[in-house]
C-alpha cells in the first residue's frame, strides 16, 4: 500500500526542522502509525490545523520506502477548550502519551480510541472542579480495555462479597478483604522478589471501580463521590495504571503540579 486513508488523534509530535515534524497518530484503521508532516508547522500549509497536537483529522497518507508522509488531512475536532488552561492541556498531553504507549503498530484499538475522544471532549468542557473524576475514569477503564483489569466481584484468598474497606492487591489485581490480606502479605514476603502494593478502598470507591470498568462509555462519567472517596479512587487508579505499565510519565508530574 502506498497510499491510504485514516482517521486518526495526534498523540506525540518531535520538531525536525523549521517546518516540519514527526507526528504519532493513533488510527481507528492501522494502530499506532509514525508519519512524517513536511511543512506542516507552515502557517501556510493547508494541513497546519488538522496535524496540531489533540487533532482529531482525516489523513491521506503517502508511502515513500519506509516512511508515511502527510499528503492531505482534514480537521474533524481540536478539542479547544483544552488551550483555556494549563491543567486542562497538562491532563490532555498526560491522557494522549498514556494512549500513545498502550498502542502498537498494526493493532486497531478502537475502544481506547475512543475512550481517549470521549476523555479530551471532557476535559475539554467540563467544569475544573471534574478533571480529577474524569482523570480516574479514564485511568481505570484504560486498565480494562488494555486487559489487565483488577477482579473486583469477591476476596480473592475467601471468596467473600466485599463489606466494609476492602484492599486492592495491585501486582495481583485482585481485592482481598481485612481478614485475608495480612496472610496475602505473609505469603509475599515468603517469596522473593515479590512486589507488593496495597490500597485501600472503601465501599463507595468500590463500586465506583466497578461502574468505571463495566458501564458503557457513553456514560462513564455519570456518577460522583464524597470528596474523600474521590481523593482515594484518584490514588488508587493512578497508583493501579503505573503500575501495571511500569513506568510513570512525565506529563503527569506536569499535570500534578498544578495541583500542589
Amino acid at each position: 500500500m502506498d497510499r491510504i486513508s485514516v482517521r486518526g488523534l495526534n498523540v506525540r509530535e518531535t520538531d525536525t526542522g523549521d517546518f516540519d515534524k514527526i507526528i504519532t497518530l493513533v488510527t481507528e484503521e492501522y494502530g499506532k502509525l509514525t508519519v512524517t508532516g513536511k511543512g506542516v508547522k507552515s502557517l501556510k500549509n493547508k494541513n497546519m490545523a488538522a496535524c496540531q497536537p489533540f487533532a482529531f483529522s482525516n489523513y491521506i497518507l503517502r508511502r515513500s520506502k519506509k516512511f508515511w508522509y502527510v499528503e492531505e488531512a482534514e480537521l474533524l475536532e481540536c478539542f479547544y477548550g483544552l488551550r483555556a488552561d494549563l491543567d486542562r492541556l497538562s491532563l490532555a498531553a498526560y491522557v494522549c502519551d498514556v494512549l500513545g504507549d498502550v498502542s502498537v503498530e498494526n493493532a486497531p484499538e478502537p475502544a481506547l480510541l475512543r475512550l481517549t475522544l470521549n476523555t479530551l471532549y471532557a476535559i475539554s468542557t467540563r467544569p475544573k472542579t471534574a478533571m480529577e473524576l474524569i482523570k480516574a475514569a479514564f485511568e481505570m477503564r484504560c486498565s480494562a480495555e488494555c486487559g489487565f483489569c483488577p477482579e473486583l466481584s469477591f476476596c480473592a484468598e475467601c471468596g467473600c462479597e466485599p463489606s466494609g474497606d476492602m484492599y486492592l492487591d495491585v501486582m495481583n489485581g485482585r481485592i482481598l478483604c481485612a481478614d485475608c490480606k495480612p496472610k496475602a502479605e505473609k505469603d509475599a514476603e515468603m517469596t522473593e522478589g515479590t512486589a507488593r502494593l496495597y490500597y485501600i478502598i472503601t465501599p463507595a470507591v468500590l463500586f465506583a471501580m466497578r461502574y468505571i470498568v463495566s458501564c458503557p462509555q457513553e456514560r462513564l462519567l455519570s456518577f460522583s463521590l464524597p470528596e474523600d472517596d474521590m481523593y482515594i479512587l484518584g490514588k488508587v487508579t493512578e497508583g493501579y495504571l503505573i503500575n501495571h505499565l511500569e513506568h510513570s510519565f512525565n506529563t503527569l508530574d506536569f499535570y500534578k503540579s498544578f495541583l500542589l
